[in-house]
C-alpha cells in the first residue's frame, strides 16, 4: 500500500500561526498542509511584580514575537492591564502587531521582521529610556545587551517557553518528504521541524526542495542547515510570504508542461 501523495506546499511554523495564508490558499485550489514544529507556553510566575505597579511600568516595551500576546498575555490579564499604561509599544512584524491589538492595545508601532538589525535600525542610537524586554527562552540576551549598550535600562524576563512538537511517524514522515515547497516561519520553527522530522532525513530532503522564508534570519538559518534554493518575503509578513508561495507555486506549474514536453 502506497503513501497518500504529499502535499504542495509544507508549511512549517508555529501552533495557531499562519492561518490566513492557508486559508488564502486552500480558496485557491492550492494544496498546502501547516505542521505545527513549536509550541508555546507560559512560564509560571507567582505575583504581579512590584515594577508593574508603576506608572507607567516603563517608557517603551519591545515585543518581538505574538506569541506573548498568544500565549502569556492570554493567561495573565492582570499583566495585561498594567502593560497597556506604558506609552509607546514597538511590535516586530505586523502579525505581532495585530495580536497585540486582538489584545487591546492601541498605537502599537510596527517594526520590521528582519531580526535584531532592523528593531535597532527603527529604535535608534541612544536610547536613555526604561525599556521592557519580555522573552522567550530561546531568545537570548543578545537584544538586551544591544540595547544597553544604546543607554537603555533595559528589564528582561523570560515570560513563555518554546517546545518543539511530538516526532513524526514513518508514514508521516513519507507524506510529508514528497512535499515541493517548504514554507518557513521561523528559525525556531524550522529547527523544530528537523527534530520531528529526524535529522538524517531531513538533512537529505532540505537540499532537494524549494524554500520560502518568512524574513532574512530565517534565510540564514534555512541555508546554514543545507537549503539550496531559498526565496525571501518581501515584505516579512504574512501577507508577503503568501504572495511569495503562489508566486512559487505559479512557477513550479508552468515549469511542469515543459518538463513533460523534453520528455
Amino acid at each position: 500500500m502506497t503513501a497518500p501523495p504529499g502535499p504542495r506546499v509544507l508549511v512549517l511554523c508555529r501552533a495557531g500561526s499562519l492561518l490566513s495564508l492557508q486559508r488564502t490558499l486552500s480558496r485557491a485550489g492550492r494544496k498546502v498542509e501547516q505542521i505545527e514544529t513549536i509550541q508555546t507556553e507560559p512560564v509560571r510566575i507567582g505575583g504581579m511584580p512590584s515594577w508593574l505597579h508603576d506608572d507607567p511600568p516603563a517608557d517603551l516595551w519591545i515585543v518581538t514575537s505574538r506569541a506573548i500576546a498568544d500565549t502569556f498575555l492570554r493567561t495573565r490579564p492582570e499583566w495585561r492591564a498594567r502593560l497597556r499604561r506604558i506609552p509607546e509599544v514597538v511590535a516586530v512584524g505586523n502579525d505581532t502587531r495585530r495580536a497585540l491589538a486582538a489584545s487591546g492595545f492601541r498605537h502599537v508601532r510596527s517594526a520590521p521582521d528582519g531580526g535584531t538589525p532592523a528593531l535597532l535600525r527603527v529604535l535608534g542610537r541612544r536610547l536613555d529610556r526604561r525599556v521592557l524586554y519580555l522573552r522567550s527562552d530561546r531568545a537570548g540576551p543578545g537584544l538586551a545587551h544591544e540595547l544597553r549598550r544604546r543607554g537603555a535600562r533595559v528589564r528582561e524576563r523570560v515570560v513563555y517557553r518554546v517546545r518543539t512538537g511530538r516526532p513524526l511517524r514513518a508514514a508521516e514522515r513519507r507524506r510529508l518528504g514528497a512535499a515541493t515547497i517548504w514554507a518557513v516561519s521561523s528559525p525556531s520553527a524550522l529547527d523544530g521541524f528537523r527534530t520531528m522530522f529526524g535529522a538524517a532525513t531531513f538533512d537529505r530532503r532540505i537540499a532537494r526542495v524549494n524554500c520560502v522564508a518568512l524574513g532574512p534570519r530565517t534565510a540564514r538559518a534555512l541555508r546554514a542547515a543545507g537549503a539550496q534554493r531559498v526565496a525571501v518575503a518581501r515584505p516579512s509578513t504574512q501577507e508577503g510570504l503568501t504572495k511569495l508561495l503562489a508566486k512559487e507555486l505559479r512557477d513550479a506549474s508552468d515549469r511542469a508542461p515543459r518538463a513533460r514536453a523534453r520528455r
